[in-house]
């Protein structure tokens, strides 16, 4: 097994992966807002689909003073 040197507290090397590393963290933060705002429009519009498709239904005549939609 390979040992990795990490960089020392001090270095500037460490700096810029801790920068690197909250920039990730950031960016995925973004991805799953975005994800859950998405989500939301999925789910509206299958819920929209599914309202049109009920007012869409076909009706018929019943006894034919009034009309039936199933």
């Amino acid at each position: 097994m390979t040992l990795i040197a990490l960089p020392t507290p001090s270095s500037a090397e460490r700096a810029r992966l801790l920068n690197v590393h909250a920039l990730r963290s950031q960016a995925l933060d973004r991805l799953y807002a975005r994800r859950d705002t998405v989500d939301d429009l999925i789910r509206s519009l299958e819920d929209y689909l599914r309202c049109k498709q009920a007012l869409s239904a076909e009706c018929v005549d019943f006894l034919s003073a009034a009309r039936k939609c199933s």
